[in-house]
């Protein structure tokens, strides 16, 4: 039970750091109350409405045997703990670090035994937060990116890291947002994967909060992540695409670059 509340907590923390984020890029997020729910994630009390939040992210996509997706996603997750308690022992500020980590993370580092496994994760956790150290932005709103294009970055990124990116959100965000993934294994921004997601919390709506005036779906895409798969063209197309969704509005939101755009929906009946 304990394993099952720390990981939900985490999840809630993560969550709230995404919302944030998407209400401080979201010129047209509604005035009210927000409140962490279940089915929808968040709730909004608006004076004369209540708009029920959902959010999901684009999957990863391995057709390998050998890969596990769950043993991968908790190495980088603890990883990436491992690095912020570091840092938050020296700095107050609050951070959203992002971490680009090359192909070969994965899954030949999940391969080894398991005191291997833990010695790798600490080095890289502490490579990483030395670096977010020596690169914190002074003020809040500003974004330092590290990678091997400067003389630091050549020398001080681990070889399995391609970048990583600091953002300093202190008095924006209530908690920090630390998280890392493989440039290719990101599900590219298409007209099929944003169909796919659609269908998957289409099915489940029904089962929201009925009192919800409007319910809204908010997919989360990073950008930066796709910097091998990135294909401009697919992802203008899906963005512009009129897609058919039980949800009263959906969007888009680049995490990575804080960008918003509603999609155009045909508006399909939720049935009881």
């Amino acid at each position: 039970m304990v394993e099952i509340s720390h990981n939900q907590e985490k999840k809630e923390k993560k969550e709230w750091a995404i919302i944030n984020m998407f209400r401080s890029c979201y010129p047209y997020f509604p005035l009210g109350d927000l409140e962490k729910s279940e089915s929808p994630d968040f709730l909004v009390h608006t004076d004369d409405k209540l708009i029920g939040i959902e959010l999901t992210e684009l999957k990863y996509e391995r057709e390998d045997k050998l890969f596990n997706l769950r043993a991968h996603e908790d190495f980088l997750t603890y990883m990436m703990e491992d690095a912020q308690h570091i840092v938050e022992q020296q700095c107050e500020f609050k951070l959203m670090v992002e971490a680009l980590f090359t192909d070969d993370i994965s899954p030949t580092v999940l391969m080894v035994n398991e005191e291997a496994r833990l010695l790798v994760r600490q080095g890289l956790a502490e490579s990483i937060a030395k670096v977010v150290l020596d690169n914190i932005p002074d003020s809040t709103g500003m974004k330092y990116k590290v990678d091997r294009s400067s003389k630091y970055g050549y020398q001080n990124l681990p070889s399995k890291i391609q970048s990583i990116t600091i953002s300093n959100v202190t008095g924006r965000w209530h908690d920090s947002l630390w998280y890392a993934a493989i440039a290719t294994k990101v599900k590219p921004l298409s007209i099929s994967s944003v169909s796919q997601r659609l269908v998957a919390k289409n099915f489940k709506l029904q089962k929201y909060n009925p009192a919800c005036d409007e319910q809204w779906l908010v997919i989360i895409q990073n950008s930066f992540l796709m910097s091998s798969s990135y294909n401009s063209v697919s992802a203008k197309d899906a963005l512009e695409h009129i897609y058919r969704s039980k949800f009263d509005k959906v969007f888009v939101f680049e995490r990575s670059e804080g960008m918003v755009t509603r999609l155009q929906t045909n508006k399909l009946e939720v049935k009881n």
